[in-house]
């Protein structure tokens, strides 16, 4: 066999695993805030745990599939980590060496994608909370033309919960219906339902934002990016955490790369049951400012990764933050507890177990690493992982632009999960 047939499978492979060139130094491509970052010891982790687990963020960058990663770890309400290493522009798999580069800091704000599903919940807890609504209400209480083809009994539970089959739009391909929030609605009320009365779990990436959105309009009288800014934003002093971005935000924020295998058959079979479009469908969206412009609760919040940590950690502390009432301790509790055991997702296609609002933990392995069944938390397209972890007294932040499903990240990320777990021992309450 010649050796042009060998190197055949090869060169087939760079076309389509797309990656960055990473640097040999990566120093001189890491940021660290050493002004908000404490001593290990005073959060209870050696000094050796602490490198073992920046190491491992460290080999998570070296394997190529993100231009950034920004890294924000609080134990015991003090912050760890708050780091970044890369570019958040000019070092993606389509620029040369000659594109100008903007190194990530830790400040560097980015898309959280999917994530921003659990933030958007707890808008609908406190609502719940102050008495405005009750999540085991039929959708159509609030929004009566929803009930049409037996989803009259549909509630917000299941809707939160994944549960409410309406996980896609049939017959829609275009991802920019995303920005019409009324058409997306009345696509919605007018959808034939896959199941009725929570029988399934199917993941709906972005259909149950725009339900909830609508609750939050119809009961409050505000759109739900003000009642964030009303009730969570402004009281906790969050300077980037929004639905969308401003003008300034957006001319500092991580652009966004497809890593991994592109061009597979495969891939975006998994990405139109997913999330209901090919990943490259996905980038053209986000590479216009209408995505940025729009609120799209599902999937377009942007955040640093400190403040997405500390949106965590206000969790675990009960509801305060900078001696301030953001929710009370026993609505957290009914957000986080458990909707069902791990059952397998129509959408994913793997096995899942959610509250109210997030992705849970699990033992002996969970999405949060071994023996995480208290964690609660979101993953964002596809390796944005942000959570806490009551029994350990973490609340995390893991925020990268790339944008990888099938690479060789994934023992690395692992790897990074396990070693914050390994090195936060669970604390009995």
């Amino acid at each position: 066999m010649s050796s042009i047939a060998l190197d055949f499978p090869r060169r087939a492979l760079r076309n389509v695993m797309h990656r960055i060139e990473v640097p040999r130094d990566i120093g001189a491509v890491t940021h660290i805030d050493s002004a908000s970052e404490c001593d290990p010891l005073e959060a209870g982790i050696a000094h050796g745990q602490a490198a073992a687990i920046w190491r491992a963020v460290e080999d998570l960058y070296r394997t190529g599939y993100y231009p950034a990663v920004m890294f924000c770890l609080r134990r015991e309400g003090k912050v760890v980590f708050n780091r970044a290493l890369g570019h958040a522009r000019g070092n993606g798999p389509e620029d040369d060496a000659g594109t100008p580069k903007l190194p990530a800091t830790a400040s560097t704000p980015s898309c959280i994608f999917s994530a921003s599903k659990a933030i958007t919940a707890m808008v609908l807890h406190r609502m719940e909370e102050k008495g405005e609504i009750n999540l085991l209400n039929p959708i159509s209480h609030y929004i009566p033309e929803f009930a049409r083809h037996g989803k009259e009994r549909t509630t917000i539970y299941h809707l939160l919960s994944h549960r409410a089959g309406i996980p896609g739009i049939a017959n829609v391909d275009d991802p920019r219906v995303v920005l019409d929030h009324e058409q997306s609605l009345q696509l919605l009320c007018e959808a034939q339902p896959q199941h009725l009365f929570g029988r399934e779990q199917a993941y709906h990436a972005i259909t149950g934002g725009v339900i909830l959105a609508e609750i939050v309009r119809r009961v409050s009288g505000m759109d739900i990016r003000k009642a964030w800014r009303t009730w969570f934003k402004e009281p906790m002093g969050l300077k980037v955490l929004d639905y969308g971005a401003s003008a300034p935000v957006r001319a500092k924020i991580a652009g966004q790369a497809l890593t991994g295998i592109q061009g597979c058959r495969l891939v975006d079979d998994f990405a139109r049951r997913a999330i209901g479009a090919t990943f490259a469908d996905v980038m053209e969206l986000l590479a216009t400012a209408d995505f940025y412009k729009a609120v799209i609760p599902s999937g377009n919040m942007v955040s640093t990764a400190e403040e997405a940590s500390a949106f965590y950690q206000m969790l675990l502390d009960g509801g305060r933050w900078n001696g301030r009432q953001i929710l009370r301790p026993e609505t957290i509790q009914r957000a986080t507890m458990e909707v069902g055991p791990h059952v397998l997702d129509r959408s994913i296609g793997m096995p899942l177990r959610f509250s109210q609002g997030f992705m849970l933990g699990g033992a002996p392995l969970g999405l949060f690493g071994q023996r995480s069944q208290h964690a609660f938390g979101h993953i964002g397209l596809a390796n944005n992982i942000t959570w806490a972890d009551p029994e350990r007294q973490i609340s995390v932040a893991l925020l990268v632009s790339g944008i990888p499903v099938l690479a060789g990240n994934y023992v690395a990320l692992l790897k990074l999960i396990a070693r914050i777990g390994g090195a936060c021992p669970r604390v009995e309450n």
